[in-house]
Order: structure tokens, then C-alpha cells, then sequence
């Protein structure tokens, strides 16, 4: 796949292009020389090592390469497009005089923008980009004299984006993940690689799950490329909100979420009560709550489903158990259970190799929480790649097989 990216010029000419089926009328419509628009497309397929259109007489048609690119541009400048004019119409007298040209918005200007809303200082992004600094405070200034907006303010480490900066930021982006998306589809028509996938997992989440989905994924999609990124919920969303990955797939939380995600279930993974394999509660045909607070306990954090499930558990306690270590850790929570007589709450799917081992057991004792559900969270707008595509159809595979075979 290129290394380089194309830029907002040459994707704006190539999506007036495919619209209107010729250079004369792309040049017409961006008020560009016919030389202009043509240049700008020859070098945007020789960005992408492929041929867009088919040049006859009567006009330019789109080849298949170029139809699929065509749908992901057209979704990556509807949003550069609204997200520019947005930040341009707010505030309008915030920064020099005259009305705000959106159009004139160049690629350099947005790469600066987008490296110092990530890297949060001048310094650090012009590093980032490889370029001097004086270089990018110039990026940073004309996109704020262009659109007629603070996009920058001064923090103790330097000069960071404001919200409406961080907002534009964002759009721009998710529209860049589409031009993204697009060069790996075409990649793909030429058979360099399947494409990537990036995953978001949270910890004590569905790793055994994943690692199945990606080996059946790998088999059918030799050329394809996978990131896993492990964190807690807070991160992952920001991340999938901004473009950073793809998927998220663990515990869906309480309260259902709105906006621009979504929630897909995949199946009821329900908490069970965990100790090490000789526990001393563990040999009880039955166990009682009064035998559930001689023992210390091992919290996950804050704010997760799964704390919510601790935290119903103790209300029905008389007396609240001591509580030793508060983490979201696998290793951690795995090595205190097996070195002491230590309880939590996990999911068998989250010991099940320990279990195997004979490291883990579930203690007989019924959970009155609610049940788990692990499920799936992506951009409400997000359009998957085919490898993106066949991985949910694994996972929705996997997950029904494994509801079946726990009915």
C-alpha cells in the first residue's frame, strides 16, 4: 500500500469528478482550470498505484477501484465539509475580519491540527510531523484566519486546541479514517493485503473470544493486519469516538449508550463467584453469606459493570467484607486469588484456561446481580471494511455457539 495520503485537494477534485462523470464540469463546479483538476486526479492515482476513471470522449467514468474509492471520499468530505463550515459559523467574529473561507482549508492545516489536538503542544506535534515549529505555528494560524475561530489556547505545557478546535479535530479525524478505510479497500482489489482491524478490549474483557474470531479471521484473510488495544472503558470510547479503533468488545455497561455509538449483545456471560482451586469454600456442598465475609476480596474499580455486581452483592451483606486490592488487572487479580483465600467476581469465559489448570475454581454460591452481557460498541455511522465485516460475523458466530452450548 502507498505510504503517502492523498490531499483534500486531490479528493476534492476526484469527488467532483466522479459525480459529475468529467473534468470539465469537476473544474466548473470547484471553479478550478480543467489542468488543475487533472493534475490533481493523476497524481492522486499515482498516490493510490491504481486507475479511477475510465477517460472516454463523452466523459470520465469510474473504474471499479474507482467506485470504491468514490463512496469513501464522498463520506470523508461530507463530513470535513460540515465540520469546517461548523467551526466556521460559530462565532464568526473571533478571530480577524471578513467572512470565513472553509474551502481554502489546506491538508497541511489540517495535519497540524490534528497533531496538536493528539500530542497537546506545539512542540511536540511539529516533532510528530517532522517539521520546525515556526512551520507549524504558521498551519496552526492560517486554519484559525481561515474559518474565523480559536482553535488554540495557551496551556502550562504550551499551546493545546480548545473544544471547538478538539471537536473539529475529531470530524476531521473520523474523515481521514475514511480515506483510510478506502485506500485499504483498494489494496485489497489489488490483492497487497487485506486490510486492519483495530480492537479495543477492555481488561477482564474477551480476550478468548477475540483470539478465536482472529484465528478464523487470519485464515480466511491471510494479508490482514490486527491491533489489539487493552484499557479501561473511559479510554476506549474517547478512542472509538475519534477514529483511533475500530471496535469495542466487552461488558456492555448498565446503562445503555446513546449518540454516536452503539451497543450490540453477543451473548449472557454471568458472573460467578471465583477462589483458588483448594479454597476452603470450595469443598461446601452450600455456602452462605455469613461464609462469603470471613474472607477478603478482591474489587475492580470504579464505575465498571462489574463493580456494580460487587457493590449489589454487599448490600445483602449484615456485615461489608474487608477488601484487600481495588484492580482491573487479570494477572494481578489471578496471582492474589491463588496465593491466599482471596474471593471475586469474574466470568467463566474469564477463567476458563486457569480453571483448566486447576489454579481456579468457581465457588457454589448463587449471585443475585444482574446477568453480564458481552457485546460489541461501534461508531453509530461506521461503515466496516469486508474484513471488518467477516470478523462481526465470527464474533456473532462464535457467540452463538456459545449461548447454545451453555442452554
Amino acid at each position: 500500500m502507498p505510504s503517502s495520503e492523498p490531499n483534500i485537494r486531490q479528493l476534492r477534485a476526484f469527488g467532483a469528478a466522479a459525480e459529475h462523470q468529467g473534468i470539465s464540469r469537476a473544474a466548473d463546479r470547484l471553479n478550478l482550470s480543467q489542468s488543475a483538476v487533472s493534475q490533481s486526479i493523476a497524481h492522486l492515482e499515482a498516490t493510490l498505484g491504481t486507475t479511477l476513471f475510465h477517460r472516454r470522449a463523452n466523459g470520465s467514468f469510474l473504474t471499479r477501484e474507482g467506485e470504491t474509492f468514490r463512496i469513501r471520499v464522498a463520506r470523508a468530505l461530507r463530513r470535513i465539509e460540515l465540520a469546517l463550515v461548523n467551526a466556521a459559523e460559530i462565532n464568526r467574529a473571533a478571530r480577524g475580519t471578513g467572512e470565513p473561507m472553509p474551502g481554502n482549508v489546506t491538508s497541511v492545516q489540517i495535519s497540524a491540527l490534528l497533531a496538536i489536538d493528539e500530542h497537546g503542544s506545539y512542540s511536540a506535534a511539529a516533532t510528530a510531523l517532522g517539521i520546525s515549529q515556526p512551520a507549524l505555528n504558521r498551519h496552526a494560524r492560517d486554519i484559525e484566519t481561515i474559518l474565523r475561530r480559536t482553535l488554540f489556547s495557551r496551556t502550562p505545557r504550551g499551546k493545546a486546541t480548545t473544544r471547538a478546535g478538539h471537536e473539529l479535530a475529531r470530524e476531521l479525524r473520523l474523515a481521514m479514517k475514511e480515506v483510510q478505510y478506502g485506500m485499504e479497500e483498494l489494496a485489497a482489489i489489488k490483492g497487497e493485503s487485506h486490510g486492519t482491524i483495530v480492537i479495543g478490549i477492555l481488561p477482564l474483557g474477551a480476550s478468548l473470544l477475540v483470539s478465536q474470531a482472529l484465528g478464523q479471521l487470519s485464515r480466511e484473510f491471510p494479508r490482514m493486519k490486527a491491533r489489539i488495544v487493552e484499557s479501561p472503558f473511559e479510554a476506549l470510547l474517547n478512542w472509538l469516538q475519534t477514529g483511533m479503533i475500530d471496535i469495542i468488545i466487552g461488558t456492555l455497561r448498565p446503562n445503555p449508550l446513546t449518540g454516536d455509538v452503539c451497543e450490540s449483545p453477543l451473548f449472557p456471560d454471568p458472573y460467578c463467584l471465583v477462589a483458588r482451586k483448594d479454597h476452603p469454600l470450595c469443598g461446601l456442598k452450600q455456602v452462605r453469606e455469613d461464609d462469603l465475609v470471613k474472607y477478603e476480596w478482591i474489587l475492580p474499580r470504579q464505575d465498571t459493570p462489574r463493580r456494580v455486581a460487587v457493590d449489589s452483592l454487599f448490600q445483602s451483606f449484615a456485615i461489608p467484607p474487608s477488601t484487600v486490592v481495588e484492580t482491573s488487572s487479570m494477572a494481578l487479580t489471578r496471582d492474589l486469588l491463588i496465593s491466599g483465600d482471596r474471593l471475586t467476581l469474574l466470568s467463566r469465559d474469564q477463567i476458563v484456561f486457569e480453571d483448566q489448570l486447576g489454579l481456579l475454581a468457581v465457588v457454589p454460591f448463587p449471585l443475585p446481580s444482574p446477568t453480564r452481557i458481552l457485546g460489541t460498541i461501534t461508531r453509530s455511522d461506521w461503515l466496516p471494511t469486508d474484513l471488518q465485516k467477516k470478523f462481526l460475523s465470527i464474533m456473532d458466530a462464535l457467540a452463538e455457539e456459545t449461548a447454545s452450548a451453555r442452554t
